[in-house]
């Protein structure tokens, strides 16, 4: 099928940027460190104990003494670690070089434990912020998406209660109308009644007067007639749009529906469908209207065209204006872009159109239906023609 066009609405992209955190492998505790150098240097001494036996003659006394004192610094140091982590200081002397060894060993595998346990945590925690950061995302484009749709749905409302409130208006306002003109139409009849039976019979001043009555009751009912025609008229206008399939006019149910179920539909299935729409429903596209992105504005050329219809269009036909918008934007701002264009067309149509002739403004909202890869062939109104059966 031939590419055509409809509306695009630019989606407002949520704004910011995303931060990312990055954590830091925290770096082994220095009690742990301390904890090795005291095990090597406790090494040192167990190995020359073996060797000798720490009174031997093969180890100078100084150097065992200068390693005793690291030693016991280095255990001192250690001791403060220990309790500034809240573990149990080392004893003095009284434990043997293989139990403090043992004990050292037992504790900095402990505290390996403890910081390998941090450390999942900490990964643990990240992955719930992250987590939580992304439901806060998604929460955000949901407030968004809502608060759109509830602003929609307000101007929708106030528009559907203004325009019952026209309609009923209208509707008053004609049958009033219509009550006084026909009220005018039965005194006219009695008075050419009058006329009829007492022409020969009365004065002159007599039938002065009635002709002046009679000349009063045809000026008024020829202005009652003109606010009755006036009144349809707006009346008609009030119904020109169809928000919904219960509002379009009968002959324009069956086209609409049909329509729709072509979203998604193959270009061949889509021209066949067309085609036989003209055979069961006696419904043809008569002319293309392409709007500029974002616009529901009739351009110099379409707006010929629509006059152009009033001469091609018979009596009792119908010409519906359906209008598209293409997929790219906001989904509820292309809706009300693609009836208003819809709208836009038949205003133009029914300000110009024959009392017998008939006009209605429907949207189908988004489409990619006239092209998928050129979203601005698909911001258009198809104005259809429906003939009377």
């Amino acid at each position: 099928m031939s590419e055509q066009n409809a509306p695009i609405d630019e989606p407002k992209p949520l704004s910011g940027d995303e931060e990312t955190t990055t954590i830091s492998k925290p770096a082994m505790p220095p009690a742990i460190a301390l904890a090795f150098v005291i095990i090597a240097l406790l090494g040192v001494l167990i190995v020359i104990g073996l060797r000798g036996g720490i009174s031997g003659s093969g180890v100078d006394s100084a150097d065992l003494t200068e390693l005793q004192a690291e030693a016991n610094a280095l255990r001192s140091q250690l001791n403060r670690e220990r309790i500034a982590l809240g573990l149990r200081p080392l004893e003095g002397n009284s434990e043997s070089v293989e139990d403090i060894a043992a004990r050292l060993k037992k504790d900095a595998d402990t505290m390996v434990a403890l910081a390998g346990r941090f450390q999942t945590m900490l990964a643990e925690k990240d992955a719930e912020l992250s987590a939580a950061n992304a439901e806060n995302l998604r929460l955000e484009q949901l407030r968004q998406t809502l608060t759109a749709e509830c602003s929609r749905l307000q101007s929708e409302l106030q528009r559907a209660l203004v325009s019952g409130s026209d309609v009923e208006s209208l509707r008053r306002d004609l049958a009033t109308v219509k009550s006084q003109r026909d009220a005018l139409s039965a005194e006219l009849a009695t008075l050419r009644q009058e006329l009829a039976a007492k022409g020969k019979g009365v004065s002159e001043d007599e039938f002065a007067v009635l002709e002046r009555r009679l000349e009063e009751a045809l000026r008024a009912k020829g202005f009652f007639e003109a606010r009755v025609a006036e009144l349809e008229g707006e009346l008609s206008k009030a119904k020109l749009f169809a928000s919904s399939e219960n509002e379009l006019l009968p002959a324009a149910v069956e086209l609409v529906r049909s329509i729709r179920k072509l979203e998604g539909k193959p270009d061949a299935e889509i021209s066949s469908a067309y085609s036989s729409l003209g055979a069961s429903l006696g419904a043809s596209v008569l002319h293309t209207l392409n709007f500029a992105t974002g616009s529901s504005e009739l351009n110099p050329a379409d707006q010929d065209i629509i006059r152009n219809l009033i001469s091609e269009i018979p009596d009792g036909d119908l010409v519906l204006a359906i209008g598209y918008a293409s997929e790219t934007g906001n989904v509820d701002a292309n809706r009300v872009l693609s009836s208003d264009r819809a709208t836009a067309a038949a205003q133009l149509y029914s300000s110009l159109k024959r009392p017998a002739q008939l006009v209605q403004a429907v949207y189908l909202g988004q489409t990619d239906r006239f092209s998928s890869r050129i979203p601005e062939r698909n911001q258009l109104v198809e104005i259809w023609r429906i003939r009377k059966k």
